[in-house]
């Protein structure tokens, strides 16, 4: 059996998204474990008076441990020799249980990573379009055929599975950890020989309504998440793909003159720039987004 297992903190308006799209699965053989993260929203209430047609439904109460702990704690409690990680604001495509099951069912020492996708559908603002449009660039490039480099990890807990067995052998997720856990799950496999795949045409449709300066916060917390993975370990992290390499020259220019709030206002206000090509503009977003999060990181 497959135990599907989802972290949840305040995710009443969003949850049920999710659990709707697992309803409608064309593989039944599962069960659903929410790990319910010390919220303080009627989660809890919701959960327990709706009724869903799961094999097995567990509703877990913790208090706060951030993901990383909830995400362990549904992994203790799970039934199913093999593990499916979701968040709590996806819907999973219906045909995402079965292609996991699938493939891992051939499998034992593997993790399979599947696509986290906006859908640009129901997208309603052009940096929202933006976002969407990015998540399909950055993983366009990756072969679907082979395992991933150690220089080229992508693993999003918003969507993999992994047997349960190989799953506490690396450790699970580390709870010192509030970010970039799942990133540091995949270096700690590479190092124990597991392999880790990833598949675009599993797709759990992430409904992540953004703002530029959002997403700006994001990136500037995603940065800080690594530089802690180099303090606390510094030897698996002697390299890392997503280290800090300052601008220089005009490119240094180039960011200084699109840093501050007034181009973030720019796109979240009065985006004036949605008259520009799309190529120019989307060139722009990057710019904007890089200079305000990485290199003259703004104040939100």
């Amino acid at each position: 059996m497959l135990s599907i297992i989802i972290p949840t903190y305040n995710g009443e308006k969003k949850i049920c998204n999710l659990l709707h799209s697992l309803e409608k699965q064309t593989f039944k053989d599962f069960e659903v474990i929410v790990v319910i993260d010390g919220s303080t929203d009627n989660t809890k209430k919701l959960l327990e008076q709706k009724n869903f047609d799961f094999k097995n439904f567990k509703v877990i109460f913790q208090e706060n441990k951030g993901r990383s702990g909830s995400r362990n704690t549904g992994a203790k409690a799970a039934s199913g020799d093999l593990l499916l990680f979701l968040d709590d604001d996806m819907r999973l495509d219906y045909t995402g249980v079965e292609k996991h099951f699938e493939f891992q069912s051939t499998r034992n020492r593997v993790i399979l990573v599947g696509n986290q996708l906006e859908d640009s559908d129901i997208m309603t603002t052009d940096i929202q379009k933006y976002k969407s449009y990015l998540s399909r660039k950055w993983t366009s490039t990756i072969d679907s055929f082979k395992p991933l480099s150690k220089d080229n990890i992508f693993l999003t807990a918003a969507n993999f599975s992994i047997r349960k067995t190989v799953f506490f052998e690396i450790g699970g997720f580390d709870e010192a950890l509030t970010d970039a856990e799942d990133y540091d799950l995949g270096k700690k496999a590479l190092e124990k020989g597991i392999q880790i795949y990833f598949k675009p045409e599993i797709i759990g449709w992430h409904d992540d309504f953004i703002t530029c300066r959002s997403y700006i916060r994001r990136q500037q917390q995603y940065q800080k998440a690594h530089q802690r993975l180099r303090e606390l370990y510094p030897e698996r992290y002697q390299y890392n793909q997503y280290d800090y390499t300052p601008a220089k020259g005009i490119k240094k220019m180039i960011y200084r003159f699109f840093a501050g709030n007034f181009w973030v206002n720019v796109v979240d206000k009065f985006n004036f720039l949605v008259i520009l090509p799309k190529k120019l503009r989307y060139k722009l977003y990057d710019i904007i987004i890089t200079a305000n999060a990485v290199h003259f990181p703004l104040k939100i």
